[in-house]
């Protein structure tokens, strides 16, 4: 009898310890000590800062109190992961579509504060996943996979015409890669373009010129045509109808042969909230965290809707039109040219090209599968991966002291050159990298424009980059000795010092090796900065063939029954290279044109 009831409490025990397992509690071995800790990771951008409060051996706050994460992109698991780990006691949380790098750095740097209170990491990283529900199956006239600038776009067009519409994203928040940017674009043909820029001799034949001369002639000419002949429209819609405040762009960047640059107020960030309120008014709906897998299509082949996956399992649409949105396939290694080596990625980890793998899976065809866009002046905060500090070099550039130098110290290129050529010229260089040398003055207009592009949260951000090293070296540095700067960031010294003094002599005189108008000598004593310039890409050039109605076609040149495309996911309209504003103006552009055609597939036309 006592032998059966020592059997009877040592199961209770064994019971006891292995539910407080499976609920996260800690177990004796991991008791923490009570107080405040703080950690540091590496998150998508630089240094995340993270504090954790324990009470009673619990986890009771965890805060991150400092980051240069991506607005609309890292503050979606800045603002959703701390809370999830406290309420499950656990890291074992899933990470935030959309914002995997920010949530590992969360989850790493709260691993430590756990290591830092005597805790065992593994008492606080059980899975925590939802309640799993049968296939659902949901109807609608428009689906959209893809909740970007090309889907918001779609999605809105098609509400607008009355079609039932529903937009899945796979990430935790709407944006995709349009959230990274300025929200520039051309607005050829508008009536802003008339009344606020003033401009009167820019036309689409112009606006087709100069993209087809930028992309190096390897577009698509139907699809420039589409674009540059309905972009007028598609920005009057966006004013007009929809209320959107637009200005001239802040940066009017060379590469444009009339005055067409125009700029959302507030980025890209405001235009995707403005958007999706919008989409929501009209009645479209918007699930996020909602993958598409595949494509489904009758025995004729017309596409009929898609398989999808959300945290609670499958779902099964059924639809008039589908629309893919879903972005291109840079971070797909599988998918990219093997030019890229050398290339330091600034896009989003989601740029899988799922939809380019759905649509080729049923018989779509391609175009222009070897071309990426690639920018100069990325800045390597964190390995691999660069930062695009694209318009704060632009800024130093223009009307300040400030050159561009490669690693002999030689000045290679005018400053104010457009940006594929001055990619073409970093590329060329040892190692594929150049340096912007800028006085004090030059500095500050680079700090300022970081700041109002919310590249980083603070100057100090800025002044950390000393400490972060690529190579041994670091890739910021500063000080009023520009032979030991030089030193540092592998810049041969004299030379450098030899251009600095012929560029400045050039500039006494109003002239210019290279053709710079109106160069600004650096300011000679006090204080000098270098900051690394290597090529970065993100967004793929190329993608499934479309034509002029954004219908997708198969490798007969018919279009597949009613699937469509927009965004970065239909190749050809940029050729090998984008002119300015134009990866935006494409998104919108064909978004615009695609929700419209979908809409009146589906039997809504306006």
């Amino acid at each position: 009898m006592k032998k059966t009831k020592f059997l009877s409490l040592l199961l209770a025990l064994v019971m006891v310890l292995l539910l407080a397992t499976a609920c996260g509690a800690p177990v004796a071995s991991a008791k923490l000590t009570d107080g405040t800790y703080n950690a540091t990771a590496d998150g998508n951008n630089g240094p995340l800062a993270v504090s954790v409060t324990i009470t009673n051996e619990a986890l009771t706050k965890v805060e991150v109190t400092n980051n240069v994460e991506s607005a609309g992109i890292g503050d979606t698991a800045i603002a959703k992961l701390p809370g999830e780990i406290v309420d499950n006691q656990s890291v074992g949380v899933d990470s935030v579509a959309g914002a995997t790098l920010t949530s590992a750095a969360i989850k790493t740097a709260v691993v430590d504060c756990i290591k830092q209170a005597g805790g065992d990491p593994a008492a606080y990283n059980k899975a925590v996943k939802p309640e799993q529900l049968a296939t659902r199956k949901i109807s609608c006239d428009v689906l959209v996979i893809g909740g970007g600038g090309s889907g918001l776009a779609a999605a809105v067009k098609a509400a607008q015409a009355g079609a039932k519409v529903v937009l899945i994203e796979k990430n935790a928040a709407l944006g995709g890669d349009t959230i990274c940017n300025a929200g520039t674009l051309i607005a050829t043909g508008s009536r802003f373009q008339k009344e606020v820029l003033g401009e009167k001799n820019d036309s689409p034949e112009l606006a087709y010129a100069d993209i087809l001369r930028v992309g190096k002639n390897k577009n698509d000419p139907a699809m420039v045509k589409m674009i540059t002949e309905s972009i007028g429209s598609t920005v009057d819609w966006l004013i007009d109808d929809l209320g959107i405040k637009y200005d001239v762009a802040a940066t009017q960047y060379p590469d444009h042969s009339a005055k067409r640059q125009i700029g959302v107020v507030g980025r890209s960030v405001s235009w995707i909230s403005q958007m999706q309120a919008i989409l929501t008014k009209l009645g479209g709906t918007v699930m996020t965290d909602t993958r598409a897998n595949s494509l489904t299509t009758d025995a004729s082949g017309a596409v009929t809707g898609a398989v999808a996956q959300d945290k609670q399992g499958e779902i099964d649409f059924t639809t008039a039109s589908v629309v893919l949105a879903s972005g291109g396939y840079g971070a797909e290694p599988k998918l990219l040219p093997d030019t890229l080596s050398g290339y330091k990625f600034y896009g989003r980890t989601t740029d899988t090209g799922d939809g380019y793998v759905m649509a080729t899976g049923i018989g779509a065809d391609t175009i222009n599968l070897d071309l990426v866009k690639v920018y100069p002046q990325g800045v390597e905060t964190v390995p691999g991966r660069a930062l695009a500090a694209t318009a704060s070099s632009t800024a130093a550039c223009n009307g300040h002291g400030a050159i561009y130098v490669n690693s002999d110290g030689d000045r290679i290129v005018n400053e104010n050159a457009t940006l594929g050529e001055l990619t073409d010229i970093t590329v060329a260089q040892k190692g594929k990298i150049m340096y912007i040398v800028m006085d004090e003055e030059a500095w500050q207009a680079y700090v300022d424009k970081s700041l109002e592009d919310k590249l980083i949260a603070s100057k100090d951000d800025l002044t950390k980059w000393a400490d972060i090293q690529n190579d041994g070296k670091p890739i910021m540095c500063s000080g009023t000795d520009l032979a030991e700067l030089a030193g540092k960031m592998g810049v041969n010294a004299g030379e450098l010092a030899a251009t600095i003094k012929k560029y400045n002599e050039n500039c006494a005189s109003s002239t210019d090796e290279f053709g710079k108008k109106a160069p600004v000598a650096l300011a000679d004593g006090g204080n000098y900065y270098i900051v690394e310039q290597k090529p970065r890409f993100c967004t793929t050039l190329g993608g499934l063939k479309a034509n002029t109605d954004m219908a997708i076609l198969n490798k007969s040149g018919q279009p597949i029954a009613n699937l469509f495309g927009a965004g970065c996911v239909v190749g050809g309209a940029n050729g090998a290279d984008s002119m300015t504003a134009m990866m935006n103006s494409w998104a919108i552009g064909s978004g615009s044109v695609a929700g419209a055609t979908a809409a009146k597939n589906a039997g809504f036309a306006k």
